[in-house]
């Protein structure tokens, strides 16, 4: 019979998930009598995902392997220490491909440039979702790793998710997961268009406590409760990374399976030993789709993407056996067995340093050597092999081809020819890449608006009022104490991010900065040219040119600053500049002056209340002297006058 997900649909409370549904009294812990039809059917639908996606990769360990410098054929007799060329392939072209974060533009249905909204989304997409301000280049680090991952094994899988920082303040983290813990589909065609995915996560013992103890809304407290009563187990053999394995080190944690669906269901997460649902997550993006993000550079029949690796398996391995062969073959050289000739009962011993007794004292003894053509031609047949496997892959820089032996001439001429030769080859990776981080920061700018619609008013630190008002924001959005008069709901919309074509290689900054130059020089030169003609006309277009030229050089600065260089260039140290500086000003001072107001009504309240301490203090001081006065006398125990237990605190009103 075959599974659908018609029975799981209409999941959307936690009852729906039992048959009975109870929560225990004592412990608090989540208490049932069973499974209803549609948990059964949304599991057995995982199992079956499961099952096709471990069948589809299996052997891929051996493509880790390669790509992590290991012999995948250890022979007994060998040293087996792998020559690592196609590590170092695949780690060299995706540096050659992944050298910056590419440059990005919003399209939505505010103008990026000069409307409030527009200006937060830009500065929201550069610092907290492809984090420029704290995490450095971490997104080139992370497109770097996914790109190696894409390589190795033909794809790979990440989502954004919305966390929050140690300040209170929201950004989405770049969370890559293991290819053997996500389960599209069964059948689709292209992993990147799966309705359906299922994705394993394992969830420490602190994160399961931190989430019972801060009550997060969404997850079922009870549920938690009841599987942190189990041991926790070591993850899935096949859940750990390489290096884990490697090293044989699993680590420990709770398996919980997430079921995401472009349908507009919620997101289901439950745990994979217990059966029992944790979390409902509503899907909050407008068109519905879910969150997991394949990266596949070449699209191949098979589902999952060409592996670039797996065409190297064949020459890694007969390059690796070459050298192995070689070095067995130098030890023996270097530590050669001793032959006596014209000995009498005796049996020659040629293994490496091994002496064999000469009872003739006639006899000869001489070392024994190993040398054979494929040894003596080592070099230039390890060379060819090397050639054969960049060839195979593609994408080689001068160096790589060089050393491989089929690099082009090192004049200028040849540069540029091996340069255009890279530039074709890697253009269909690297417009790959870049559709997927378009995709990515599409996805992950529209979620954080919709999460975080309910803002009432955001305040920004004084760093990053600094940028938003260099990005265009004018001084008229923000109130006297810092904060951002907007109304967040009308950010709730479709965001489109565009990657900058050629942007990975080269950032669109420098880019313009570069064309913008080559302008410059040649219509700077030719300025005394046009003055001769008498052409006041065509030399007033030359000089508004030259002045657009610097004026675009300016904003493509980096400047803290370009705003206001713009607006002199532009105006002159003009009233409208002015005005601009002034209120810029006001905003700094006012924001202070806000500060100092809250600052100075702290105090008073903190010297108020010390003075209600004292008359307080005070009123039981005189209660208490009448009391003493009209005889009144208090009632101690014995174990209050020794001091054993804290004196009775009065009831709280109800």
């Amino acid at each position: 019979m075959a599974v659908t997900t018609e029975d799981t649909s209409a999941i959307t409370a936690f009852e729906q998930w039992y048959v009975d549904k109870r929560e225990d009294s004592r412990t608090g812990c989540l208490d049932y009598r069973g499974f209803s039809k549609k948990a059964d059917a949304l599991y057995s639908l995982f199992t079956s995902y499961k099952s096709e996606m471990d069948a589809r990769l299996a052997g891929y360990e051996k493509l880790e392997m390669i790509a992590d410098g290991e012999v995948i054929s250890p022979k007994k007799d060998l040293p087996n220490i792998s020559s690592g060329e196609t590590a170092g392939i695949v780690r060299r072209i995706a540096r050659m491909i992944v050298q910056n974060t590419p440059n990005t533009e919003i399209i939505s249905k505010f103008d990026a440039d000069s409307s409030v909204e527009g200006v937060l989304a830009k500065y929201i997409l550069d610092e907290k979702i492809i984090g420029s301000d704290s995490y450095s280049n971490d997104m080139q680090q992370n497109l770097f790793v996914s790109t190696v991952s894409a390589l190795t094994l033909g794809f790979d899988a990440v989502i954004p998710v919305l966390l929050q920082d140690t300040t209170g303040g929201w950004y989405i983290k770049y969370d890559q997961i293991n290819y053997r813990d996500v389960f599209p589909e069964s059948g689709a065609k292209d992993i990147r268009q799966a309705e359906n995915v299922f994705v394993r996560r394992y969830l420490t013992k602190g994160e399961v406590q931190s989430l019972i103890r801060n009550q997060v809304a969404g997850w079922d407290i009870a549920a938690l409760k009841l599987m942190l009563k189990s041991n926790m187990p070591s993850r899935q053999h096949e859940s750990a990374t390489h290096q884990d394995r490697k090293h044989r080190t699993i680590p420990e944690g709770y398996e919980v399976i997430t079921w995401y669906s472009s349908t507009g269901d919620p997101f289901l997460t439950f745990a994979a030993r217990e059966k029992v649902l944790l979390r409902i997550e509503k899907n909050k993006h407008p068109y519905k789709t879910h969150p997991v993000f394949f990266l596949v550079l070449e699209k191949d029949r098979q589902p999952l993407g060409k592996s670039q690796v797996e065409l190297l398996l064949g020459r890694q391995e007969f390059q690796d056996l070459m050298l192995n062969g070689a070095m067995k073959l130098w030890y023996r050289n270097i530590n050669p067995p001793l032959i006596g000739y014209g000995t009498v009962n005796a049996v020659p011993n040629l293994s490496p340093g091994k002496y064999t007794t000469i009872s003739n004292p006639n006899a000869k003894v001489e070392a024994f050597e190993v040398n054979t053509q494929t040894l003596l031609q080592y070099g230039q047949i390890s060379e060819q092999n090397l050639g054969s496997m960049v060839n195979l892959v593609g994408a080689a820089d001068q160096q790589m081809a060089t050393q491989a032996g089929n690099g082009m001439s090192a004049t200028p001429q040849g540069v540029d020819a091996q340069q255009a030769l890279v530039s074709v080859t890697t253009n269909n990776y690297q417009k790959a890449i870049e559709a997927f981080f378009s995709h990515y920061c599409s996805y992950a700018l529209t979620l954080y608006f919709h999460e975080l619609g309910g803002i009432k008013t955001l305040e920004p630190s004084a760093d990053a009022r600094k940028k938003l008002l260099n990005g265009g924001m004018p001084p008229e959005a923000f109130a006297e104490d810092g904060t951002l008069k907007l109304d967040f709901r009308s950010m709730k919309t479709l965001y489109f991010v565009k990657s900058i074509p050629g942007s990975l290689i080269e950032m669109e900054s420098e880019k313009q900065l570069r064309i913008l130059n080559s302008l410059f020089i040649p219509l700077s030169q030719a300025m005394p040219a046009m003055a001769q003609t008498g052409n006041q006309e065509m030399l007033a277009n030359a000089a508004a040119a030259m002045q657009f030229i610097v004026q675009k050089e300016i904003e493509l600065s980096g400047s803290s600053h370009s705003t206001q260089l713009k607006e002199l260039l532009q105006h002159g140290s003009s009233d409208r500049f002015k005005s601009y500086e002034d209120k810029t000003t006001v905003l700094e001072q006012s924001i202070g002056t806000v500060a100092e107001g809250v600052s100075a009504e702290l105090d008073g309240n903190i010297a108020l209340i010390k003075q209600l301490q004292e008359q307080i203090s005070m009123l039981a001081q005189t209660q208490e002297s009448i009391l003493q006065a009209l005889g009144a006398t208090k009632q101690t125990s014995s174990s209050e006058e020794q001091g054993n237990v804290p004196a009775p605190q009065p009831a709280l009103p109800n």
